[in-house]
């Protein structure tokens, strides 16, 4: 890429902003290789284990949330900014790194989205989505064919449980998750189904378990459903996020929920791999 091309693509970079809540400049997690993530402000859902609930719209209105506090508004910030920070420590990023966007939901700012993932792979880098799913064909077919892998936290596979764990009042979000997989098999974009593992016998936690073998099931076929589905990544529920509600006086709905045994986590990897599906703990 000629000195032209670069100067296009940050003349492009230079208008688009977004809301950022935090930056990690160097894991090993959530993509391939060493990587900055960014975890972007705003997220409509309202997820029983969310951990980070600071950076969901949820926390703007809160109780106990100041306005001129910026993990409620985000840090505003150009595209540009952002692949700066990445051009700074481009040595450690190269050979399969990069920059993952989380949030909160990246996709509710597609656009900062799309310009960061377009200059990312100018600079020879790769692009990680962390996200639950928001939008429409017409934004995944801008977005996608510049992202190197997805990384899908799909709730649920089924739609009762969906909502029960997002908190959404119908099935559009359901929808948007299962036609956003649908959408990443069309663009060929590898990824990783990502799945919350909650078990407790106490009754309060029914609506939100998630470790039944029907469960389960419905899991390793959607992942099996998909030709772009690497496999399915467990994430055994903790209690980390919690002092975050507290600190903004919001419910806690899964207050006292266990997290899982090691014998409850090997029992349900397990099962998935019993169905010829390919699991990460």
């Amino acid at each position: 890429m000629d000195d032209e091309d670069v100067r296009d693509i940050e003349d492009l970079n230079r208008e688009v902003t977004g809301r950022v809540h935090s930056i990690d400049s160097f894991t090993a997690v959530d993509g391939a290789g060493i990587r900055l993530i960014a975890f972007l402000q705003g997220c409509k859902k309202r997820c029983v284990f969310c951990c980070n609930v600071d950076s969901t719209d949820a926390a703007a209105f809160a109780p106990h949330a100041s306005c001129g506090d910026p993990r409620h508004a985000g840090m505003e910030m150009t595209a540009n900014a952002l692949l700066e920070k990445l051009q700074r420590n481009i040595g450690y990023y190269r050979n399969g790194g990069g920059i993952t966007l989380s949030g909160g939901e990246c996709l509710l700012q597609s656009d900062f989205v799309e310009a960061v993932a377009r200059g990312a792979r100018a600079m020879g880098l790769t692009t990680t989505l962390d996200t639950a799913s928001y939008g429409d064909e017409a934004m995944w077919n801008r977005v996608l064919p510049l992202v190197d892998e997805v990384l899908l936290c799909v709730k649920s596979p089924r739609r009762v449980r969906y909502r029960a764990i997002t908190g959404s009042l119908g099935d559009d979000e359901y929808e948007c998750m299962r036609a956003f997989l649908s959408s990443c098999e069309k663009h060929r974009t590898p990824t990783w189904l990502r799945f919350v593992l909650m078990t407790d016998e106490d009754e309060r936690f029914a609506a939100y378990k998630t470790d039944d073998e029907d469960e389960l099931l419905a899991l390793a076929r959607l992942a099996k459903s998909h030709a772009n589905v690497r496999g399915i990544e467990l994430l055994p529920y903790h209690q980390f996020g919690v002092y975050k509600f507290a600190e903004l006086g919001l419910p806690y709905k899964l207050e006292g929920m266990r997290s899982p045994t090691m014998e409850e986590i090997d029992r349900a990897r397990a099962f998935i791999e019993s169905q010829g599906v390919v699991v990460l703990c």
